[in-house]
């Protein structure tokens, strides 16, 4: 029984590419058992199955080459627990970072559901949680570029990359609501999500009781639904208890149609306990 394999045949054994072994070869990983003078084929034995098997197994914890090229310089066992260890702890940082991946792809799945199954044109009493943010505070207009207002948010912040879509809101102070300024936005503000690192000068939008509306359309079309808005806390004995949040949960980001812009406004309030109006908890 033959104990030569050619590099072929090695390939469709251990179900590895031909590239990969000539490649392992050159950076000096696994070298075959001989190569022919005259037609430089390469050819292995079984020696090279048992170290091919391991780097396989290696590879697959993840490990790189260079490690692996490392440990089979040393072949021993405090080397490859020292390597192993290592390893774990990097795969467990992968994991808490793809855990907060996989959060904020489930905001994000939430966020367009309930704007795309919202009650729209409806205003409607939510009980919130308190919600991590950080904001910026100087005047702004929807004529205005968000952009650079949101870049020097991000400047001042840090939290460069902690932008998401979505995320971004204006905020509308209670003076400017009352008098009915519903374009002078006092700032805007980045609310934060599950998986997201938080600064430690955060600030919080307090839980509690909020008017909320959600309709088509963008800032722009904002000020007619705050009329609304306000008409149905009047009627509904509500009052205005703070700043108002407006976010655009589907923007230009997501869509070039404006036509699909969903737009929610969030506004404190402290409601009497014998209102019957719609209750939301979220």
């Amino acid at each position: 029984m033959t104990t030569d394999f050619s590099i072929g045949q090695l390939a469709q054994l251990f179900d590895i590419p031909v590239a990969t072994l000539r490649y392992y070869d050159e950076i000096g990983l696994l070298t075959p058992a001989r190569v022919n003078p005259h037609s430089h084929y390469r050819y292995y034995g079984t020696p090279q199955f048992e170290r091919l098997s391991t780097i396989k197994y290696l590879r697959a914890l993840g490990l790189p080459l260079a490690t692996i090229a490392d440990f089979f310089a040393a072949r021993e066992l405090s080397k490859l627990t020292s390597m192993l260890t290592t390893q774990q702890q990097q795969v467990e940082a992968q994991l808490r970072l793809l855990t907060a991946v996989q959060q904020r792809i489930n905001t994000r799945l939430a966020q367009i559901k309930t704007a795309q199954s919202a009650n729209f044109d409806v205003t409607e009493c939510v009980t919130l949680p308190e919600r991590a943010m950080v904001a910026l505070r100087q005047p702004y207009r929807p004529q205005d570029d968000i952009e650079l207002v949101i870049a020097k948010l991000r400047a001042q912040t840090g939290a460069t990359n902690e932008i998401f879509l979505g995320k971004v809101a204006l905020m509308l102070d209670q003076q400017a609501i009352q008098a009915g300024h519903f374009d002078r936005y006092a700032g805007i503000c980045l609310l934060f999500e599950p998986g997201d690192t938080v600064p430690p000068h955060q600030e919080h939008l307090a839980a509690g009781s909020y008017a909320q509306r959600i309709f088509h359309g963008t800032h722009l079309d904002a000020p007619m639904q705050y009329r609304q808005l306000l008409a149905d806390c009047r009627a509904h004995g509500w009052h205005v208890a703070g700043t108002a949040i407006e976010t655009a949960l589907i923007d230009y980001g997501i869509t070039d149609q404006v036509a699909q812009s969903v737009t929610q406004i969030q506004l404190p309030i402290k409601t009497l306990p014998s209102s019957n109006f719609r209750l939301y908890t979220k």
